[in-house]
């Protein structure tokens, strides 16, 4: 069941909320569990001292259409979707499944020019993906064994232009695209590859394209059928094998 509109005011446009706002959206977004964070952890999040300046900013994001409060119930938050679209109720049956648009292949190993490909949608729980700006990515190299992203998976990435340290991102550098980890460092930019066969590579002037958000795999069974696995980073789910 989703919210009914007249619920909410029209949102301001995303791009006119402060930095902070979007700062809190992008947590909301990415928020694993079924009901919302404290307000302790959206402070630690976002960087902010005390309830009270998280209180400010989300009466603000309230005031502005993107967020709403239920009375009484500090953790029962609604959150606008990325695109506008009002949100599930928190607490509802219904899982959202995004289509996620398979765009092509991604090195791990050497940077090399991410391969396009034309092929059908994967529908995804949100639950594993989370919201955004979201596509497929298959993986080609053994970079990021370690990480556990073997050669011939699929990453599932959320189109952002930063991301943390420590981070797995997809990045492009030189006109060239690879999967690596994020590592800022002493003042240094590094792509890290997750296996000690590859070396660091300096990324001072990489461009960041995604975050890597879920890790999917097709594991062949002793009887031939084939199952498809999603792992993220918080969470693990057996999928069906017919996708």
């Amino acid at each position: 069941m989703t919210s009914s509109t007249a619920d909410w005011p029209d949102p301001v446009p995303y791009p006119e909320l402060s930095e902070r706002q979007r700062e809190i959206l992008q947590f909301l977004w990415n928020y694993p569990r079924r009901y919302g964070p404290s307000m302790r952890e959206i402070g630690k999040a976002v960087g902010l001292q005390g309830p009270s300046p998280v209180h400010y900013q989300l009466t603000e994001l309230e005031s502005k259409g993107w967020v709403r409060r239920a009375p009484g119930r500090p953790r029962a938050l609604e959150v606008r979707r990325p695109d506008g679209r009002l949100p599930v109720r928190l607490g509802s049956q219904r899982t959202d499944y995004p289509r996620l648009p398979k765009r092509g292949l991604v090195p791990a190993g050497q940077p090399k020019e991410a391969m396009e490909v034309n092929d059908e949608d994967w529908p995804l729980p949100v639950e594993l993906v989370g919201n955004g700006d979201l596509y497929l990515l298959q993986v080609r190299g053994d970079s990021m064994i370690d990480a556990a992203i073997l050669d011939g998976d699929w990453v599932a990435v959320r189109k952002q232009p930063n991301a943390e340290n420590g981070e797995i991102v997809v990045a492009m550098i030189d006109n060239e695209v690879t999967v690596k980890t994020l590592c800022r460092a002493k003042g240094r930019i590094l792509l890290l590859p997750q296996n000690p066969v590859y070396q660091p590579i300096p990324a001072e002037k990489a461009i960041i394209l995604g975050k890597v958000v879920a890790v999917l795999r097709r594991l062949l069974q002793v009887m031939g059928a084939s199952d498809l696995s999603l792992v993220s980073s918080s969470t693990a789910s057996w999928l069906p094998g017919s996708w």
